[in-house]
């Protein structure tokens, strides 16, 4: 089973993420830019009806875009890949874009240019070897347990925690975050764990995937998918009998034109239903 986000779970996170990340800077990693106003779709259609998705696409108060790519990996082809992503942004937003490639903790350096020729492309790289996701781990599990609050930083490291430098690996860190974050209030931790699972959709193996997806159990977040869904399958409701009205309503069409003599081949370029369609009502007819 493919764990990836759907689009329709990852709507609602998206929400989650839009509603507490607003009117806040992501300073504390050097991430220095006006404040976060809005989240953007990051799902970007393509010609041919395939979808891809960059990370995170921020709209800043001073009308410009913050583009995060987390990646735990560093080559040409991923520089590329966020090139295009800028460009189809760049055509449909007409704003300026800053591309910020937050790197986990084991890669110590990665290209920020693209020369192709005409186009030149850059990139700002934000290194999280420069974080030690073990002590802050420790730090902020002795917070939690001693009954204090996090602040806006601790927030924020704990989120990005599974990209920190540490002796273990970058999913088993998302797993224990996510843990830890289930300790903390409520608007923590429904603001941290939706960030986590985003943040971890594209670095994380399946069965992972499904540890961290499992946090989302006994959550406010779960209440939302799931009143997201009942409401998404309210509107399929809808427009499969919408459809079937249609269609109804184009065979009793048929059924008029055929009491009236009308060919079969007229009835069909009329009414858009097949020949083979308006046989068989001709046919229920005479029965």
């Amino acid at each position: 089973m493919n764990t990836e986000i759907s689009y329709h779970n990852n709507d609602v996170l998206m929400k989650v993420l839009a509603e507490q990340f607003r009117n806040k800077t992501l300073d504390v990693f050097g991430i220095k830019t006006a404040k976060i106003k809005a989240l953007l779709p990051s799902a970007h259609p393509t010609i041919d009806a395939k979808e891809t998705r960059s990370d995170i696409i921020f709209l800043l108060e001073d009308d410009t875009l913050l583009h995060l790519e987390f990646q735990t990996t560093a080559c040409e082809r991923d520089l590329k890949r966020f090139l295009y992503y800028d460009a189809r942004l760049a055509s449909r937003q007409e704003r300026q874009i800053r591309t910020f490639v937050v790197y986990s903790g084991h890669i110590e350096q990665a290209k920020e240019r693209l020369d192709c020729g005409s186009i030149l492309y850059q990139v700002e790289n934000i290194y999280m070897k420069d974080y030690n996701g073990d002590q802050e781990y420790n730090r902020l599990k002795a917070k939690i347990e001693s009954g204090q609050l996090l602040n806006e930083t601790d927030t924020l490291k704990l989120i990005f925690l599974p990209l920190m430098k540490s002796r273990q690996q970058e999913e088993d860190l998302a797993i224990q975050a996510a843990e830890l974050a289930k300790a903390t209030d409520e608007k923590t931790k429904v603001f941290a764990i939706a960030a986590l699972i985003v943040i971890t959709d594209k670095i994380m193996s399946e069965s992972n995937k499904r540890k961290l997806l499992e946090v989302l159990k006994m959550t406010q977040i779960e209440q939302w998918i799931r009143e997201e869904g009942r409401e998404e399958g309210r509107q399929e409701g809808r427009q499969e009998g919408e459809l079937k009205g249609r269609q109804e309503e184009k065979r009793e069409t048929a059924r008029t034109m055929l009491s009236m003599g009308m060919s079969p081949e007229v009835i069909a370029k009329a009414t858009k239903l097949s020949q083979e369609e308006i046989l068989r009502i001709e046919k229920e007819m005479k029965n």
